[in-house]
């Protein structure tokens, strides 16, 4: 399946429903789930790690659409990629990762690397884990605003609860990314707002519901970044 360009703007509204369109049809032609899964996956890797926005708001395109059979069949292939455990993901940098060297030792050659000079880890992230990094954390892009993050979120959800599996198993691996304290990954606040997003999904709260569920924790929802800092919508 063609990817869409890669232009400096937004994609033009008949520009991303075609993309949605043919990542459907791509998907609609094949009964095999892991060819399901692998023409997703394909699709998120031709789009580049720079472009996974975009990747999410095709998936938003097709939410929106009133395609209940395009709706079945994208959620079912989430479905069999939470099963393997293998998410078509985006990379956001991971700032925390970042370590000067001990000064109480000797800094060898090695420890002057790229990591140390700004360079961050990344780790690819599912669909929901990034938009809320990119609400949270200070990455490489420019912050994702309070509205854009909701919608995006409630959107992506509703799409999502259209297979049984990813609605029961996307809660679950939330839970257990909330409780994970790998390096950079992710910030004691996303960790709580992950384990919010869990908790009110596996309630079988509404979309609606699960993002304000989100935006609540922590209780600093209204707080806005830092004024240097520039807020775009998804």
């Amino acid at each position: 399946m063609q990817a869409p360009a890669h232009p400096d703007t937004l994609p033009s509204a008949h520009a991303l429903r075609a993309a949605a369109s043919r990542l459907v049809s791509a998907l609609a032609a094949h009964s095999d789930p892991e060819y399901r899964l692998t023409v997703l996956k394909r699709l998120a890797r031709r789009l580049g790690e720079d472009q996974y926005p975009l990747f999410i708001r095709i998936l938003g395109v097709v939410a929106e659409s009133d395609d209940s059979r395009a709706h079945r069949v994208l959620a079912e292939t989430f479905g069999t990629a939470l099963r393997r455990m293998d998410l078509p993901g985006g990379a956001l940098s991971s700032w925390g990762a970042t370590r000067l060297p001990d000064s109480r030792q000797p800094v060898a050659a090695s420890a002057l690397s790229g990591q140390f000079f700004g360079a961050t880890p990344q780790r690819l992230l599912g669909p929901v884990e990034y938009l809320t990094v990119w609400h949270l954390q200070r990455t490489q892009r420019q912050p994702l605003g309070a509205e854009a993050f909701r919608t995006a979120l409630a959107r992506l959800i509703a799409l999502l609860n259209h297979s049984e599996d990813a609605r029961t198993l996307y809660p679950q691996k939330l839970a257990v990314d909330a409780q994970s304290e790998m390096e950079g990954a992710y910030t004691r606040t996303t960790r709580d707002r992950l384990a919010a997003i869990a908790g009110a999904w596996g309630a079988g709260l509404s979309p609606e519901e699960v993002a304000e569920a989100a935006l609540a924790a922590g209780g600093d929802a209204a707080t806005p970044p830092p004024g240097a800092w520039v807020v775009r919508d998804l």
